[in-house]
């Protein structure tokens, strides 16, 4: 079952509506919203197109008409006010300048309520200062430093939008390694108090039901559009409407809920600390991503391109010969021309960040070995 597919119903043809916006719909803020936002050439048009197949509130009809008269309307409704910030669940999804979870550079927003999308939202965010927008992001979500420049840190876009709904709405997402992490950063950094989020992970949720753990995975499953991923928005859209999916296989998600609160901080890293932080929250990454014993068995080195990163029980150098010896290729950073990243102690965490990145977003296969796996290497080549 899909909520968010036909609000019309399934007889109803309209080749022209924006956002699934119903001429007859309870939601008057979101059809006034429309109507606000909508240039007038273009809802002049819809208007006539459809104003014979179906029956408008003649208060839409008066929007309009205004609108289309003046070139003017204003939306008499507040968001969230409007819904008494009061949502079935509230999807979100980051996007970040770089490989640091302070980064985040945008916040994409999807509100679900009565089973239905009732607003969606994208804001942008002005990143700490130090935290540089690489071009490899940039291409990726579109999002440039110029974006930003006038944008709302993540603070004052918690005091003045943010904390009016995220405390008492069920937060969903996907993939808490990440998003997760990205609040638990902002609200330390920040020193941000007085939050309480319950939240549930889509993924946790699609590896309990049996499914596909990845997003795009998941959207194709239920035949849900992800043809804009990486735009934040349309990701919580997505997200949304893959849980409205995965509940129908999962019916006790409530006790799935975990919280994310002021007491549950309390004591953990704040800004100088954050990479120790992210580390360790890394850890189930580098657990999804590390090579099987059958895999290291059957691991051959020629052709293959591998990354060192992090403190060895021997001479990197000495390594490094070991791997060309034996026909393969060292590789300065982590690409998708790499097949196997060993990794020691002090190990680079945005390294592992790119081997999610690739893996997730390119199915690049990247194998993540231990100093014990490369010492087993070591000893089958010899024998």
């Amino acid at each position: 079952m899909n909520w968010f597919k036909n609000i019309f119903g399934s007889n109803d043809k309209i080749s022209l509506t924006v956002d699934g916006v119903n001429p007859q719909t309870e939601n008057e803020y979101r059809f006034f919203a429309f109507v606000e936002r909508e240039p007038t050439t273009f809802l002049e048009g819809w208007y006539k197109q459809i104003r014979h197949q179906y029956t408008f509130k003649p208060q839409y009809t008066e929007a309009i008409k205004q609108k289309i008269r003046t070139g003017e309307f204003k939306n008499p409704h507040t968001f969230p006010e409007y819904f008494e910030s009061q949502f079935d669940y509230i999807a979100i999804d980051f996007e970040t300048a770089n490989n640091s979870r302070l980064s985040a550079c945008a916040l994409g927003l999807a509100f679900v309520k009565n089973n239905t999308f009732v607003h969606k939202d994208k804001h942008f965010i002005r990143p700490p200062k130090g935290e540089k927008f690489l071009s490899s992001h940039c291409r990726i979500h579109g999002i440039y430093a110029d974006d930003v420049e006038f944008a709302l840190d993540f603070e004052q876009l918690w005091n003045v939008e943010l904390s009016k709904y995220f405390n008492n709405n069920l937060i969903i997402f996907h993939n808490a390694s990440m998003d997760l992490s990205i609040l638990k950063n902002l609200f330390n950094y920040y020193k941000i108090k007085g939050f309480n989020i319950e939240y549930i992970d889509t993924m946790k949720l699609a590896e309990l039901t049996g499914k596909p753990k990845k997003l795009a995975d998941l959207a194709e499953l239920f035949d849900i559009d992800f043809s804009n991923n990486h735009d934040p928005q349309h990701d919580a859209e997505v997200c949304a409407d893959v849980f409205s999916e995965l509940i129908e296989f999962y019916p006790d998600y409530h006790s799935l809920t975990q919280t994310l609160n002021t007491q549950s901080q309390q004591g953990k890293a704040t800004s100088n600390e954050v990479d120790i932080q992210i580390k360790n929250e890394n850890l189930d990454i580098i657990t999804e991503y590390s090579i099987t014993k059958e895999e290291l068995s059957e691991l051959t080195i020629e052709n293959n391109g591998f990354v060192f990163t992090g403190e060895l029980n021997e001479d990197r150098d000495e390594c490094k010969d070991f791997i060309t010896e034996h026909g393969g290729l060292i590789k300065p950073g982590i690409t998708s021309k790499v097949n196997f990243v060993i990794i020691g102690s002090g190990y680079g965490w945005s390294k592992v960040q790119k081997i999610h990145e690739l893996n997730t977003n390119k199915n690049c296969g990247i194998r993540i070995l231990s100093k014990a796996d490369f010492q087993r290497l070591k000893e089958r080549y010899a024998i």
